[in-house]
């Protein structure tokens, strides 16, 4: 191995270890991040996986959270895995578990695939949370190193010609595979505030099953909501069975909508300590099987208000209530797996 594969070996110890960075130097950590820049340069916006793989949702720095997920499927190089985006703010681990994903990436470049959400935007992460803790734990100069390799990072996925994923959503400005494979890179901010680009990384499906068309994102105040007769459109456009996606936080850790035509993946439970919400990852077998690794939350009583407390015991009754067609099998305390198979 040469030195930068051995660097990164032993951040991997460390962080899986004891969950921190303390005896790294920033000179480390920016060869590491400087690394992945080089590995993601030539990289399009559109990237091609082959199945099996297994697909994460948001993150948000609950780097505790990915060490319960990477104990129950594994670690690279025995899995392959994809990412969706919004590894970093909100919470207060961004930077291990972004160290993490990027250490593996200069180990493993080929098991591994990073895709860019909102948060890994300039605008977004100097504002969120992920450059004051860049700031109080180690150097701002860390923090524009990290911006660097962001931009370099692509937008979207193809799994097997079976899975369209992003973090956000489709746009109006998809016509066919052709619009994302020539899909440049956004390396400025104003190229992230427009276009195709934008609406990867920030538009939403609509809730209303009614709605149609692609109407302004009202709520987020930045790209587009989406009605089911788009999604059939672009899966037919694009020949896919699913779009997977992330950027919104769901009560069982995942939402199939839209006649299994799109999969919302979010993968931090209890959402930023106070929202109880389950936290789930995808599996995709090689012939195509899907399935879902859902994570309860874990929370601590004593920091929510009598308010919140009273909204989680209704929520916990309404789960007990609901009846689902798929209720899963319980492998483990914090695990429900529940499985579908995509048509070939």
């Amino acid at each position: 191995m040469d030195q930068l594969t051995i660097l990164a070996d032993r951040m991997i110890h460390r962080l899986m270890t004891d969950q921190f960075l303390d005896g790294f130097s920033d000179f480390q950590l920016i060869a590491i991040i400087d690394a992945v820049c080089k590995i993601l340069e030539p990289v399009s916006c559109l990237i091609q996986i082959s199945a099996p793989v297994i697909i994460f949702g948001d993150i948000h720095g609950q780097f505790g959270d990915l060490m319960r997920y990477l104990k129950i499927v594994g670690t690279p190089p025995e899995q392959n895995f994809l990412f969706l985006g919004d590894y970093i703010d909100r919470c207060k681990k961004g930077l291990e578990v972004i160290m993490l994903l990027f250490c593996f990436k200069v180990k493993y470049p080929d098991k591994i695939n990073l895709l860019r959400g909102n948060h890994e935007c300039t605008k977004m992460n100097r504002t969120y949370g992920f450059y004051q803790e860049c700031k109080r734990l180690r150097t701002t100069s860390i923090w524009k190193t990290f911006q660097k390799a962001f931009n370099e990072l692509p937008l979207c996925a193809n799994v097997s010609n079976r899975l369209l994923c992003m973090h956000g959503g489709i746009s109006p400005l998809i016509h066919g595979w052709h619009s994302l494979k020539n899909l440049k890179k956004p390396r400025t901010q104003t190229d992230c505030d427009s276009g195709l680009a934008l609406d990867l990384m920030w538009s939403d499906p609509d809730n209303d099953p009614c709605a149609k068309g692609f109407t302004p994102n009202k709520v987020r105040n930045a790209s587009w909501m989406f009605g089911q007769d788009m999604i059939k459109e672009c899966i037919t456009a694009l020949h896919v069975n699913m779009i997977v996606r992330a950027h919104e936080v769901v009560k069982n850790g995942h939402h199939i909508d839209c006649d299994e035509k799109i999969c919302t993946v979010f993968s931090a439970p209890n959402y930023c300590g106070t929202d109880g919400n389950c936290g789930s990852i995808m599996r995709v077998t090689g012939d195509l099987k899907i399935s879902f690794v859902t994570l309860k939350p874990k929370i601590d009583i004593k920091k929510l208000d009598a308010e919140k407390i009273a909204e989680l015991e209704k929520q916990s009754r309404s789960n007990a209530a609901a009846k689902s067609p798929n209720p899963g099998i319980n492998l483990l305390p914090t695990e429900i797996i529940t499985s579908s198979k995509l048509e070939k």
